[in-house]
């Protein structure tokens, strides 16, 4: 079955009898052995993983873009992971992700985590949201185009980005947090069913993890949030069934954004030149997936009902405004695997609303051919064709056009470089991909 592998080590077994009471008198006893120095016998086992990722490979853009053909890149991080299992069966442990490539957030995810069979599993931390992490998708056989990759190759030039928002991706966060310190809970797999909730004390879309105290007041922050999903997984013979459903809420920011104060925009009398930041952040999201006889088709969706708003200014843009997520997306693949190949096709479209002065949607679409063969164990190489179109926004602003009336003044806020707000072209690419 393929989907969304950060939920595989979720499973556990079913509980039976009266779990409130059986929960209670296992957080007791875990307590009491503590407290009695019961963990004598238990020891760390910690252990390094992670996965390495090389690709190489042409991408054709805009000629006004002024981008470069090909391009080689890389995807890697460490894994430090450790657990101590205690006499009572509940186990501690700990997971860090450092990343392998220089970047602003060096080490991605880290959390301690709690669990039993009985208990379920509690994490304590920097990491995904349990909405994210229970959700289907569809496979994935070539370059991943539902996180955002084909843009190592094609590039794009819109208001809108593609990380965790439906835009580019049906992995979506409240109000597009990354990764922020969370509080999460997943229940027992029962039925095939498991649940989980996440609290998130802050939003923190910038990649860390805000571990320190924030104002809470702040114009244009968003607050706390939640996330929660419910995902099924069963075999009906020779048939393996996964489906999912979630929902995210961050608390709405405070206060008044002025569009003529920040980027000098000249609305006109009547025109309503300030724009309410005090909306929440709603958001959902579902997705399935069918496998037999080594086929495996699957789906998802997500929408953001009501979207954060954010200044804007991404390479290769440099469309400056205020920006909403408010859109959806989704994606379909159907893959086949026959002893160490994998074939299989991928289709991805998103809308958003972009810049909320700039009338019309920005649109994204991307189709992906892709092959992998497996040459050892994690030892993968793969091969990938496929086609990206971006389209900004406002058709007169477009390719170097005429700003409408109702922006006004300076035609470079509002277009992207060299005027270009539309790019498409097509990619082929191929990688090793190590996992260890």
């Amino acid at each position: 079955m393929k989907y969304n592998p950060g939920a595989a080590f979720l499973t556990a077994a079913p509980a039976v009898g009266d779990g409130r009471m059986r929960g209670c008198l296992l957080a007791c006893t875990a307590l009491t052995t503590l407290a009695a120095g019961g963990v004598a016998h238990a020891q760390w086992d910690v252990s390094v993983g992670g996965f390495h990722r090389q690709w190489f490979g042409y991408g054709g853009n805009n000629d006004d873009l002024r981008l470069q053909s090909f391009d080689q890149w890389s995807n890697s991080e460490i894994y430090f992971r450790g657990r101590n299992v205690l006499d009572n069966g509940i186990t501690f442990g700990f997971h860090v992700e450092l990343e392998a490539n220089t970047v602003g957030d060096q080490i991605d995810e880290s959390y301690l985590y709690i669990q039993s069979a009985d208990l379920g599993r509690f994490q304590l931390g920097s990491e995904n949201s349990a909405g994210y992490q229970l959700q289907v998708v569809g496979p994935e056989t070539g370059l991943p185009i539902n996180t955002g990759s084909q843009t190592q190759h094609v590039a794009n030039p819109t208001s809108s980005g593609l990380f965790r928002t439906p835009f580019g991706s049906t992995l979506i966060e409240p109000a597009g947090d990354n990764d922020g310190q969370k509080i999460t809970y997943f229940t027992p797999r029962y039925e095939g069913f498991q649940f989980g909730i996440s609290y998130l004390p802050d939003i923190d879309p910038t990649g860390g993890d805000t571990n320190a105290l924030v104002v809470d007041d702040t114009v244009g922050r968003y607050g706390q949030g939640v996330s929660a999903g419910l995902n099924f997984e069963r075999s009906f013979g020779p048939v393996d069934v996964a489906l999912s459903g979630s929902v995210f809420w961050a608390e709405g920011p405070n206060g008044q954004f002025d569009f003529t104060d920040a980027y000098g925009f000249n609305a006109g009398a009547g025109e309503g030149i300030t724009r309410s930041l005090g909306e929440d952040f709603w958001a959902w999201s579902t997705g399935a997936s069918v496998s037999w006889a080594g086929f495996t088709v699957g789906g998802s969706y997500a929408k953001v009902e009501e979207g954060r708003l954010t200044t804007v200014n991404t390479a290769p843009s440099t469309v400056a405004g205020v920006s909403s997520d408010e859109g959806n997306g989704w994606e379909v693949g159907v893959a086949y695997e026959t002893g160490p190949w994998q074939f299989g096709v991928e289709y991805y479209q998103g809308v958003a609303s972009g810049v909320l002065n700039i009338p019309d949607n920005n649109f994204h679409q991307s189709v992906s051919a892709g092959v992998r063969y497996d040459l050892a164990d994690g030892v993968t190489l793969v091969g990938s064709v496929g086609a990206v179109e971006f389209a900004a926004e406002g058709d007169n602003l477009r390719r170097g056009g005429t700003p409408t009336p109702n922006i006004g003044g300076s035609t470079s806020v509002i277009r992207g470089n060299n005027g270009v707000d539309d790019n498409s072209g097509v990619f082929v690419t191929g990688g090793v991909l190590l996992s260890f």
